[in-house]
């Protein structure tokens, strides 16, 4: 069985900060005119995490919180690269680096939700080249990124490369996070096979491996 000490009213509520800061970026983003910023995998991450934090849903949990880990690195090169910082990008980005180790220390990793996580990102990045304005580029969903974009001939040589490096970071913050917060189990500590611990007899901790 594991350990449900986490499920409380403190923890759910919570998820408002990150819903909180998912509505000032959005706010933000329509008074200078650029509402699809808000369709940034970063800021739907955030809001992921508000909305599983709210409800106790695990598996958005650990999905928010990848995205949210990597994300701050991520934001901290595009602002070298392009120059830009703003006050509001500090609020989200490490607020939401903070929150997210929070929950997953609340919640534990199970070393398994990288894959789902790079599905979120796959797929969110489909929807926003159809729904983005092109110029944009956000999710990297029309061109390469700036920095490599002399790398490449068009987006479709990019788009492959650009999905591998996500499934690797996925998969290292994942494994990261496992390790600094292995998943408990009140029944058995056995953790022998690699890359994930050993699965639970209880037929509800089915949910809790992803």
């Amino acid at each position: 069985m594991e350990n449900t000490d986490w499920r409380d009213k403190q923890f759910q509520w919570m998820g408002v900060l990150p819903l909180l800061i998912f509505l000032y970026r959005l706010i933000q983003y329509i008074s200078v005119g650029t509402p699809d910023w808000i369709m940034y995998n970063c800021h739907l991450s955030t809001l992921l995490l508000a909305v599983a934090m709210l409800t106790s849903w695990k598996p958005g949990i650990r999905i928010a919180a990848i995205w949210l880990v990597i994300g701050l690195p991520m934001w901290l090169i595009d602002a070298w690269v392009t120059q830009v910082i703003w006050v509001a990008s500090i609020v989200s980005h490490l607020g939401g680096f903070l929150l997210a180790i929070y929950a997953i220390r609340k919640v534990r990793a199970t070393g398994k939700s990288w894959l789902p996580a790079l599905a979120w990102f796959l797929f969110w990045q489909l929807v926003t080249r159809y729904t983005t304005v092109p110029e944009l580029n956000v999710n990297i969903a029309h061109m390469p990124y700036e920095a490599c974009k002399s790398w490449f001939a068009n987006y479709w040589q990019f788009w492959p490369v650009g999905a591998l490096v996500a499934g690797l970071m996925v998969y290292g913050v994942e494994f990261g996070l496992w390790k600094l917060y292995p998943l408990q189990k009140v029944e058995s500590t056995d953790e022998t096979a690699y890359f994930a611990p050993a699965i639970d007899e209880n037929p509800e901790s089915v949910a809790a491996t992803f």
